[in-house]
């Protein structure tokens, strides 16, 4: 594995310290939650986990500001951010489902030059330093898409779209799959398992880390309209590829309306 520098590996310490909170709360019997305003759940692992990064990024980075799912600090409108999401697929975690994981990024000027994702269950942990490629950091083995050029042979997560993108999907012969973490689905991209991901979201820490992993991996993430994004502010969805379906998954987006319902939202 490449050597990379000190903030990538701060990176790493806070995943980490991330993996031991999950695993102190996780139970296959399900996890309290609340329903926030937005009719998503947190559970006390999203807060403690959210709480360290603040306190961590504070002690070593001070430069920095954090933009989280949970709480942001100081100036979101900070050039030089830490942009975070404590548990992706909160859902899944608090059923006792194995679908969640640590996403966090580097994001200065709206670029993401540094990126973890991470699920401790299955003890995965992928790392990408920008023009570094991308790892995976048990092994220091480097991680690639797939080489897959066609949707009759991929397979697709339509989690996030699925009463549209289904339907589109299935007349080209590709299999689906419904992942409700876009941190484990993007993982499987950047390893090649499956294909691509259409996106609705609008949180830069759904998308922000993914943006350097899958594309170290060789892969694309653009907007769901094809556009380069900001990812120190809100976003405009995320198509997220092995770069060979890029424009098909584009095209797929954009005949089922997802990108007009992105627009007017």
């Amino acid at each position: 594995m490449q050597q990379f520098q000190p903030i990538t590996q701060f990176l790493l310490e806070l995943s980490s310290e991330a993996h031991a909170i999950m695993l102190r709360h996780f139970s296959p019997l399900g996890v309290a939650a609340v329903t926030k305003a937005d009719n998503s759940p947190v559970t006390k692992a999203d807060l403690e986990i959210n709480e360290l990064v603040i306190s961590r990024v504070a002690e070593r980075y001070p430069e920095y500001d954090v933009l989280a799912e949970e709480r942001s600090t100081g100036n979101v409108s900070n050039p030089k951010l830490f942009v975070v999401d404590p548990i992706d697929g909160t859902l899944t975690f608090s059923i006792g489902a194995p679908m969640f994981g640590f996403s966090a990024a580097v994001v200065e000027h709206g670029v993401s030059i540094v990126g973890v994702l991470s699920n401790p269950l299955v003890k995965r942990t992928l790392i990408a330093e920008k023009g570094k490629g991308a790892f995976l950091a048990e092994t220091g083995a480097r991680i690639h898409v797939s080489t897959k050029s066609t949707l009759s042979e991929s397979i697709i997560n339509a989690g996030w779209e699925a009463t549209h993108d289904t339907e589109l999907l299935y007349q080209q012969k590709a299999r689906t799959l419904q992942v409700y973490s876009i941190c484990e689905s993007s993982s499987l991209i950047a390893l090649g398992g499956i294909e691509g991901d259409i996106f609705t979201g609008r949180m830069a820490h759904d998308i922000a880390a993914a943006k350097i992993i899958v594309e170290e991996a060789g892969g694309k993430v653009t907007d769901i309209a094809g556009n380069e994004q900001h990812y120190g502010r809100q976003v405009n969805g995320a198509v997220i590829s092995n770069g060979h379906l890029h424009d098909q998954l584009l095209e797929i987006a954009r005949k089922s309306g997802a990108v007009d319902r992105m627009h007017d939202s």
